[in-house]
């Protein structure tokens, strides 16, 4: 049974530049993934103990507090648990990520990939540009953290402003998978409908303190409508790639979890080239299909290696597009 968007929702899509998708995740596939996390927090806090930086009773503490205190052990711990490396070209030796099998389940989820058939077409690419944000307490989280938006403050942006000028004519369509329910209090998504139509990026100015934080000054937008869009675990909001979005701060005592993960028609540039994507579904040739979690994984290992050695020596992020305008009024 295809699980695609029905004709309703696609022309809601296509004039709004989002839409709210139901149940589209099982509980068996968000349970796996909390499973995996779990387990990587406990590797990663287990090396900390073992070097005496932690005491051994860290162990034994929950999911969100392991979390949050890990957040306060080291500036860069957040890559360590993203599901793609740093976004810097001068790309450090030791970048690290994750790249595990339940996460590659949530990539390849038949259900998932029907909804996205619906827009992106029946060869579907996964493209390189993907996170997990993972939110605490904004109130909770050390300074610099709350800087990053894939854990603290998430500002006006759109999708298309990540990608290299190779990507301008890409097909590009963001899911953004909830594995936690995303209340207003939670901090969820907010957007302005419709302003995908104008056909063009807005201007974003420089981000303060990480280069990939650029942001659509709000001065451009304090006019315009905007929406809320709370969510409940499994379901997904669809972005098209100017649709101009942002998110509130988390005002609760919990975290709230979620996975950034965009597409694009195979055959079309990604706009991340140093990064690996992979074939998710292909109607015409489906040997083509990407089926080999380790695989997978060691295409990210094999990209290192590629950037480390030379083999790439292109950017990986294009923050010089925005840069021009850190000295204008509208950034001022």
């Amino acid at each position: 049974m295809n699980h695609g968007l029905s004709a309703d929702q696609l022309a809601f899509f296509e004039e709004n530049g989002y839409l709210v998708v139901e149940n589209v995740i099982d509980e068996s596939t968000i349970d796996a993934i909390v499973a995996e996390y779990s387990a990587l927090l406990d590797d990663i806090a287990a090396a900390k103990i073992a070097a005496g930086e932690l005491p051994p009773t860290f162990r034994d503490l929950p999911f969100s507090d392991k979390y949050l205190q890990l957040l306060h052990t080291e500036d860069n711990f957040f890559d360590q648990i993203d599901i793609t490396f740093p976004l810097a070209n001068n790309f450090p030796a030791d970048a690290t990520m994750h790249a595990g099998p339940a996460v590659f389940d949530l990539l390849t989820h038949p259900k998932l990939l029907d909804v996205v058939e619906s827009v992106v077409g029946s060869e579907i690419y996964s493209n390189p540009v993907q996170h997990v944000r993972i939110k605490p307490p904004r109130k909770a989280l050390p300074e610099l953290a709350g800087k990053n938006s894939y854990v603290g403050t998430t500002t006006w942006h759109q999708d298309h402003g990540a990608l290299l000028d190779e990507a301008d004519q890409t097909v590009v369509t963001t899911t953004w998978v909830a594995i936690s329910d995303a209340e207003e209090e939670m901090g969820c998504l907010i957007a302005i409908p419709k302003s995908h139509k104008k056909g063009e990026m807005t201007i974003h100015c420089p981000g303060d303190g990480i280069a990939a934080e650029n942001y659509i000054p709000g001065k451009l937008l304090n006019t315009r409508e905007v929406v809320k869009l709370p969510v409940k675990k499994g379901d997904i909001i669809m972005f098209h790639q100017l649709t101009e979005h942002a998110a509130l701060n988390n005002k609760t005592d919990q975290i709230r979890w979620s996975f950034d993960l965009r597409w694009n028609p195979v055959g079309q540039p990604s706009g991340r080239p140093a990064f690996p994507g992979f074939v998710a579904r292909s109607r015409s040739a489906p040997e083509t299909e990407l089926r080999d979690a380790t695989q997978w994984k060691q295409n990210w290992i094999d990209a290192k290696d590629r950037i480390l050695t030379g083999q790439y020596n292109d950017q990986i992020f294009n923050a010089e597009r925005w840069e021009k305008y850190g000295d204008t009024e509208v950034c001022a």
